[in-house]
C-alpha cells in the first residue's frame, strides 16, 4: 500500500457511496452575490445545493462515453467543476490543524495545491459510478462561526440507501464557498486531519508535501 492509498484510506473514501457525496460537497453551493447586498438567506442556500449537486451529476451522466473512453475526460469535468469552487486557504487551514501555523506560506501553497490534486484523483474513479441519485434538502442552520452555514441533505439513489450530508460553507469575496462535508457524521477534513497529523510527526511538513506529490504525478 503506497503512503497515499494509507492517506487516503479513511472512512469517507472506503465507502464508494461517502466519496461520491464527498466531492460534491466541493461544488460551490450558492452563487455568487454583491457584497452591498445582504447575506443570502438560508432558503436560497437550500435551493441552490440542490440544483448545483443535481447539476454534477447530470454533468457526468451526460459524458459518460467520453469517460469511459478517456479517463482524463473525468478529471477534466471535476477539475473545472470542483478546483474553482473550493475556499482552498479554510480548508487547508482546518486540515493541518496545528501545524498550519507553522508552515510557511510556501508550504502552505504547495499542500494546498496538492491536496486539491489528491481530491481529484482519489474520488475520479467512483464519481464515474453516479447516477440516479436523488438530492433532498433537509434544513439549515448557523455554523459554528457567524459567517458559516451548514446545509443539511439526503442522497438516495443507486446502491447507496439513503445517507445524510451536512455541507459546510462560508462566504469568500461575496460568493459562498464549501470547505467540508459531513457525511453520515463522519468530517472529510477531520479524517484527513488526523492522517495527515501522522505522517507530518513522521517526517514533517515538506515530508508530506513531498508525498502527495510524488503520489499524484503517478
Amino acid at each position: 500500500m503506497t503512503d497515499l492509498t494509507r492517506l487516503a484510506a479513511t472512512p469517507v473514501s472506503r465507502s464508494v457511496a461517502v466519496t461520491l457525496l464527498a466531492l460534491l460537497a466541493f461544488v460551490s453551493p450558492v452563487s455568487a452575490q454583491d457584497s452591498a447586498k445582504e447575506r443570502p438567506t438560508e432558503a436560497e442556500a437550500r435551493d441552490l445545493v440542490k440544483s448545483t449537486a443535481e447539476a454534477v451529476i447530470a454533468e457526468i451522466g451526460a459524458h459518460q462515453d467520453a469517460i469511459e473512453a478517456d479517463p482524463k475526460a473525468l478529471l477534466a469535468i471535476v477539475d473545472r467543476l470542483l478546483l474553482p469552487h473550493v475556499d482552498t486557504e479554510r480548508m487547508a487551514r482546518l486540515v493541518l490543524g496545528r501545524y498550519y501555523r507553522q508552515a510557511t506560506a510556501e508550504q502552505r501553497q504547495a499542500f494546498s495545491q496538492e491536496f486539491q490534486r489528491l481530491l481529484v484523483r482519489t474520488y475520479a474513479g467512483p464519481l464515474s459510478e453516479l447516477g440516479g441519485q436523488t438530492i433532498t434538502i433537509t434544513g439549515s442552520k448557523p455554523g459554528g462561526a457567524d459567517d458559516e452555514l451548514v446545509v443539511e441533505s439526503q442522497v438516495s439513489g443507486g446502491d447507496l440507501g439513503v445517507v445524510p450530508v451536512a455541507y459546510r460553507m462560508a462566504p469568500v469575496d461575496g460568493e459562498w464557498k464549501s470547505y467540508d462535508v459531513v457525511v453520515d457524521g463522519i468530517s472529510l477534513v477531520n479524517n484527513y486531519r488526523g492522517s495527515f497529523a501522522r505522517k507530518i510527526q513522521r517526517d514533517g511538513i515538506d515530508g508530506l508535501i513531498r508525498t502527495l506529490r510524488e503520489q499524484n504525478e503517478r
